[in-house]
């Protein structure tokens, strides 16, 4: 008789979504073999799109703008997905950030710029969800799994108690498998602690790589705006601008919401990130799912920095924060853009613990820390453990 593997995934971004589609595929039952967790309100991870109740036409992609897709991997992933996925037909440049001159750039014919359906980015990892079982606002802050070879993974939450079990764990972002994980929640990450039973030698040597690489964390100022607030916005000749020679901003996107308004997102230089740390943004994921702590004071402070640094750079919009219907907020991704040595693609699966890892940090022929990483990433990982999966 076929046992009928169950899996568990954790994290929500495109990696998430894209294993999920893998495995669907070769699986039986994937709405009852299949349960996603994911510490965000809905699918897309750092390639979220934000919305409100309360402003029906507001929408903003926070994380990521648009996707730049550059293999012939990636493309032929993207052209599956059909309508899901448009091209990106904002205008980019580059802003001096002493000058103010904008420099429009040049588009690259071998890079396929792409945007979900309706200009929303988390549409494209919706898109890839097949119908499975999906958890959202959910933290998982545990794990445990017995020596014995049928043992399951048992994941918890942060009060310890059980979230579900599952014979595979597919690790869909590092989070939980990195140290920076300390910093911001407190206690070990949750797959070291767990790994430190198992003592899986496949497992701990792909828990050594990942415990190498470093991240280049960004903050993000969001806010939406009307009437002559987003004229002034959306008169500058750009959607996307990355800035050079600035101490704190580093890239603006600027996006339309509506007939007439805008959202605009304010990103910070690494450095200007690393000297502030310990803020995350009151109404993130981190703070409002998993507690981590975040003071109203510096987070103030920080969008007030960030709101003067976009001051001194000539030409650019200077709009008292009252005047925005929604914002300024302040969104910390600490975990994105991952640095250092890739997991190699044959540490990303881990067969006698049953633990698979995908997302930007493993390594594809994408870019290290793209989302086309991440999205080839979590195909991959899908199309090697499904023979696992329904073996007998």
């Amino acid at each position: 008789m076929t046992h009928q593997f169950s899996v568990a995934i954790i994290g929500g971004g495109v990696a998430g979504a894209a294993v999920a589609r893998g495995l669907a595929t070769n699986l039986p039952d994937p709405s009852s073999q299949i349960i996603l967790y994911e510490i965000g309100r809905g699918p897309g991870g750092r390639s979220a799109t934000r919305k409100t109740r309360s402003i029906s036409e507001f929408r903003i992609n926070h994380g990521v703008p648009y996707a730049d897709i550059s293999t012939h991997e990636g493309m032929a992933v993207i052209s599956s997905l059909g309508q899901s996925v448009q091209p990106y037909a904002g205008k980019r440049a580059v802003i001096d950030g002493k000058s103010g001159a904008i420099v429009e750039r040049e588009a690259n014919k071998d890079v396929q710029l792409v945007v979900g359906a309706n200009g929303e980015m988390a549409n494209i990892a919706a898109s890839l969800l097949p119908n499975i079982t999906t958890t959202y606002s959910t933290m998982v802050r545990g794990l445990a799994r017995g020596t014995g070879a049928n043992d399951p993974w048992i994941l918890y939450d942060k009060q310890q108690a059980e979230l579900g079990r599952a014979d595979w764990l597919i690790v869909a972002g590092s989070g939980i498998a990195h140290p920076r994980w300390s910093e911001t929640f407190g206690g070990p990450p949750p797959l070291v602690e767990a790994a430190a039973q198992l003592n899986d030698p496949a497992l701990n040597e792909s828990l050594a790589v990942i415990a190498k690489q470093t991240a280049a964390p960004v903050l993000a100022v969001l806010f939406y705006a009307t009437g002559a607030a987003a004229q002034a916005w959306q008169r500058l000749s750009f959607d996307v601008a990355t800035i050079r020679d600035h101490d704190v901003l580093a890239k603006i996107s600027i996006q339309p919401c509506g007939p007439t308004g805008c959202s605009v997102v304010l990103y910070s230089t690494s450095r200007f990130a690393r000297e502030n740390t310990g803020v995350y943004g009151s109404s993130s994921s981190a703070a409002r799912v998993g507690d981590a702590s975040s003071s109203a004071d510096r987070e103030e402070s920080i969008i007030d920095a960030m709101l003067a640094g976009l001051g001194r750079i000539p030409g650019m919009p200077i709009i008292e924060k009252s005047a925005y219907p929604f914002g300024p907020l302040l969104h910390r991704w600490g975990n994105a853009f991952p640095q250092g040595e890739p997991l190699p693609a044959a540490l990303s699966i881990c067969r006698d613990a049953r633990v698979a890892f995908c997302g930007d940090y493993v390594s594809t022929p994408a870019r290290m820390g793209s989302y086309e990483c991440a999205l080839l990433s979590g195909f991959n990982v899908g199309l090697l453990i499904s023979p696992a999966l329904c073996s007998n």
